[in-house]
């Protein structure tokens, strides 16, 4: 996938060790219970609530329609964001992540994809069974952001020759994102749930939550940092900033390291460390962040406190895997792929 390629461990490798086996299961149930399904089960109901207000607005499109919109997208956004970091379970399976939120884009894929719909007549090929055919970067998230965000946005979706085409997908769009996001939900509700409950699956998943959970440092610094950074300033590219439209590079950041740290106290408790801590100090530093990275990357000045908040990552992600997988009786390799 997508996503496994561009930031996760390559080279890690998990293997289970002798443990108090106990103690993981333990974790895990109050991982899945406190943290995963109730984070799926919020973003399943802001999908909900976003595929209301497209369905409100496509039968009476007006400036105050069009605004709920904007809103129904970034609450939407914000679930995600809050437990993006998981790739075990069902939002691994059928291409689910990249169908919700096929970032960063690569050549230009959602633009194009979203093209491509956008030229069509007619809303024969918008059916939920004929949709999924379309082109994985144009099934989500961004390419909502970019139906709201994109400049001239609310004249096309109110004014333009082709307004009605343009709202048809967006319904298309957000209902993929409802039915995902179900999908996800109701699996964790049940299939997982039941599968882990046994001590051969519950090993296998408490080691791939926490590759997930350790890659996550590495993909914040790379993909949601050092992208738009660039390495100076002459090659900075704000429009490689996550979410740069909809100016949430910075909610999203904040709300990544906000479930991490979650995640990391979950894990921790009772037991002796300083990973929460660690990532919290990242969390405050990255408050500090300006709310566009756009403009702010291309700054001299400004790009200080990226390059903070870049050390602070790596700070947690040295503290999070010197703690983790002793915890949780796991060993984690050398990944060839995580530098600094």
């Amino acid at each position: 996938m997508k996503r496994a390629l561009a930031g996760f461990f390559l080279g890690l490798a998990i293997l289970a060790v002798a443990g108090p086996a106990r103690a993981s299961d333990d974790t895990l149930n109050q991982l899945v219970e406190r943290f995963i399904v109730p984070h799926y089960q919020a973003l399943a109901l802001t999908a909900d609530a976003q595929e209301k207000s497209w369905s409100e607005f496509c039968a009476r499109p007006d400036e105050m329609g069009f605004k709920a919109l904007q809103r129904a997208y970034l609450a939407t956004a914000d679930t995600w964001s809050q437990i993006e970091f998981l790739h075990y379970g069902p939002i691994g399976e059928e291409f689910r992540a990249e169908r919700l939120s096929y970032w960063p884009e690569r050549k230009s894929a959602t633009a194009k994809g979203l093209a491509v719909l956008l030229e069509k007549d007619g809303v024969a090929d918008l059916t939920p069974e004929m949709f999924v055919k379309n082109s994985v970067a144009a099934q989500g998230l961004p390419a909502l952001e970019r139906l709201l965000f994109d400049e001239k946005a609310e004249h096309e979706m109110l004014m333009g020759a082709r307004r009605e085409r343009r709202c048809a997908v967006g319904q298309a769009i957000a209902w993929n994102v409802v039915m995902i996001a179900h999908e996800v939900r109701l699996g964790w509700t049940s299939d997982i749930v039941e599968a882990i409950a046994k001590p051969d699956t519950a090993k296998e998943a408490t080691s791939r939550i926490a590759t997930d959970f350790l890659a996550f440092f590495a993909y914040m610094r790379d993909s949601k940092l050092r992208q738009p950074l660039g390495k100076d300033v002459a090659s900075a590219r704000p429009q490689l900033a996550e979410s740069w439209r909809s100016k949430r590079s910075k909610r999203a950041l904040q709300l990544n390291l906000e479930a991490a740290e979650d995640v990391s106290k979950i894990i921790m408790k009772g037991k002796e460390g300083d990973t929460p801590a660690t990532i919290a100090t990242a969390a405050s530093l990255a408050d500090g962040l300006p709310d566009e990275f756009g403009p702010a990357v291309s700054d001299a000045k400004e790009r200080q406190q990226f390059y903070l908040v870049l050390d602070a990552l790596a700070a947690a992600r040295d503290k999070a895997r010197g703690e983790i997988p002793a915890i949780l009786g796991i060993t984690v390799g050398f990944n060839s792929s995580d530098g600094d």
